[in-house]
């Protein structure tokens, strides 16, 4: 039986200031500064698929109800792995019909090589152009664009800060976890939180922009790490934070007013953050079960109407179940105000 909390808002408004959001290319702002964005749970459904389909990590919207997935599972059940498929979910009755799979494909190394088992523990995926940029974490860590095919293209370069050390860099499990594509390719991928040499929660943001990179640091709550980023504009993001217990919150955070780290080899906790307001928390919902949830989707847009003070939009979330349950995916409605 599904779960459904019709019409009840999870959180108050988020007000984070923002200016102009631009999702998928239709703008919105708030009215002012004290107003902002709110969500609601609307529906949760299952993906259906073949017995190698699970340990999905990482979720993006490819077409009209369509969606490419990626799992973490590297050898154990096949080969690396992406997979499309269909999850329908209806604005007008707020219900999501169980997901198929229809296709996928493999993922390749440098060389266009098979990846070995153990090589990869993929973490998230975004479309970009006409393939796909993916991160690694675990023992192999990297942010990569393939093809559409899962052929590999090139490796982003990543800041010496990241080189793994006995004492300093991308730190296993909190290492890199998700990835975002903001409007005009403009590629980011997030740490789960601090590199080795960082404070715990001092998650970072790292941004290809143009020959360069820029950094801003991400501070995760103290019982949780980042589990996925997603775009919202250039400077604004979504971001999902998971704890222990399955305890999980969606975060609407800002690069607006936040220190640069561009290049810092170590921070000390005392950098300004990007400021972050709770959208959606797990907590509220005692009868969802939610799963481990790992990635953030954007879906469509619900239908605009002239009254109508904000527009709205479908965002998915996806749970890695790591074979050892049904791949949930839950949907929210998230309005964001007008002009």
């Amino acid at each position: 039986m599904r779960f459904r909390l019709w019409g009840a808002a999870l959180v108050s408004a988020c007000a984070v200031g923002l200016s102009v959001v631009s999702v998928g290319g239709v703008s919105a702002a708030p009215a002012s500064p004290s107003s902002g964005v709110t969500s609601f749970y609307r529906d949760s459904t299952t993906i259906s698929g073949l017995p190698t389909f699970g340990g999905i990590s990482g979720i993006d919207r490819t077409g009209n109800g369509t969606f490419a997935l990626i799992s973490t599972d590297v050898g154990r059940f096949g080969p690396a792995r992406y997979y499309n498929a269909t999850i329908p979910f209806s604005s007008t009755t707020g219900v999501a019909s169980e997901g198929r799979i229809t296709g996928g494909g493999t993922v390749l190394g440098p060389g266009n090589l098979p990846i070995l088992p153990g090589g990869a523990q993929f973490e998230g995926l975004r479309r970009l152009g006409g393939g796909y940029v993916v991160v690694g974490g675990g023992n192999q860590q990297f942010v990569r664009v393939v093809g559409g095919l899962g052929n590999h293209l090139r490796d982003l370069p990543l800041p010496a800060a990241y080189r793994s050390t006995a004492k300093s860099g991308l730190n296993g499990q909190r290492g890199l976890t998700g990835v975002a594509v903001a409007p005009g390719d403009r590629v980011s991928a997030i740490t789960a939180g601090g590199l080795k040499q960082d404070p715990r929660t001092s998650a970072r943001l790292l941004t290809w922009a143009g020959r360069g990179t820029s950094e801003h640091v991400y501070r995760t709550d103290g019982d949780k790490v980042a589990a996925d980023v997603l775009a919202v504009n250039n400077t604004d993001y979504l971001v999902l934070e998971r704890g222990k217990g399955r305890t999980s919150r969606i975060y609407w955070t800002t690069t607006r007013g936040a220190q640069s780290v561009t290049g810092k080899q170590k921070l000390s906790g005392r950098e300004a953050a990007m400021p972050k307001k709770s959208i959606f928390s797990t907590e509220p919902l005692t009868g969802l079960v939610a799963g481990n949830m790992s990635g953030l989707a954007w879906g469509n847009w619900f239908p605009d109407h002239p009254w109508m003070t904000y527009r709205a939009r479908a965002l998915y979330i996806v749970t890695n179940d790591a074979f050892s349950g049904p791949t949930r995916v839950h949907v929210l409605e998230v309005r964001l105000p007008k002009r």
